[in-house]
């Protein structure tokens, strides 16, 4: 009889050990997984180039209607994304992490800075929503002028992960009555490869 409660509490345990095991927390990947993963995935038609590492924590101030608040990065690196080899760059892209259990508040801040931008701006504030809870938000010039012509941001809470990506005008396709257009082609395009990419393990 002992003999078989064993067996029966065995058989019980194991059936107990893949959802126990799959409900236990998992270590979001290194960035430098994340991005040596992204630099296959945006190739051909991007090269990353520029690599950036930040050395331990880092912080910086953004203010929105008079609110100031600090981002404290646990993490940060960032790259470029050049159009083909040697070719002008089509993305600056940073990818960060904050110290632990600061996510949702940055988040929070991020997007409201973001949409503060927007409004200044007189655009409208993009949002799209990706899988595992991710938010792509997006903000445009209404005009091709100055340094850059867009900014996004990659909201990322399975993997504690903010990617931050300006877009430079740098691009010759953004000259001319359809610069905009080919602003948003580019930024699809570039999202498409990243966003295609295959959870690191």
């Amino acid at each position: 009889m002992n003999t078989m409660k064993c067996a029966a509490a065995a058989v019980l345990c194991a059936s107990l050990s893949p959802p126990m095991a799959a409900a236990s927390p998992v270590e979001p990947p290194f960035l430098d997984v994340l991005v040596h993963q992204y630099a296959s995935c945006v190739q051909p038609a991007y090269h990353q180039a520029e690599l950036r590492v930040q050395d331990g924590t880092g912080r910086y101030q953004i203010d929105v209607k008079g609110e100031a608040y600090t981002v404290e990065l646990q993490e940060r690196m960032g790259f470029s994304l050049q159009a083909g080899i040697d070719g002008p760059v089509a993305a600056v892209v940073k990818l960060d992490r904050p110290p632990t259990g600061q996510f949702g508040e940055q988040a929070r801040w991020r997007e409201r800075w973001l949409r503060d931008v927007a409004e200044r701006s007189g655009v409208a504030l993009e949002e799209r929503a990706l899988a595992g809870g991710a938010r792509l938000l997006i903000v445009n010039k209404g005009e091709i002028k100055g340094n850059y012509v867009g900014q996004s941001l990659l909201i990322d809470p399975a993997r504690l992960l903010f990617i931050d990506v300006a877009w430079p005008n740098t691009l010759g396709i953004y000259r001319g009555p359809d610069g905009l257009r080919h602003v948003r082609q580019v930024q699809d395009d570039v999202w498409q490869r990243l966003l295609s990419c295959p959870p690191a393990v």
